[in-house]
């Protein structure tokens, strides 16, 4: 017995023939960009009005904005150590042997 298989996929046929005899509703597409133009504008609010909200918290608790800006200044980039780094444990890799710990 020889079986052939149907490189067709018959799912999307039945979507397809779906679409062609209940097409959308136009009404659909109305909500939806509504409802994405309400998202995009209450994101711009919050990009706009959350930063500020904390600033005033700050304020309200006796901080200053030059401290906030001052503290950003003095932090290290990504990536670099900061100047209370220990030195290497012994034993750790990279960690040059001290007098005391070579036995002899």
């Amino acid at each position: 017995m020889c079986y052939v298989m149907s490189t067709t996929n018959s799912f999307k046929k039945i979507q397809e023939e779906d679409e062609r005899t209940f097409p959308p509703p136009p009404e659909i597409e109305v909500h939806v960009l509504g409802s994405l133009q309400i998202l995009a504008i209450m994101g711009q609010a919050m990009e706009l009005y959350v930063p500020k909200v904390f600033e005033m918290f700050i304020l309200t608790l006796g901080g200053t904005i030059r401290e906030i800006d001052q503290t950003a200044k003095n932090e290290l980039p990504d990536g670099t150590p900061g100047a209370d780094l220990d030195g290497p444990t012994p034993g750790m890799a990279g960690s040059q042997p001290e007098d005391d710990d070579i036995i002899g």
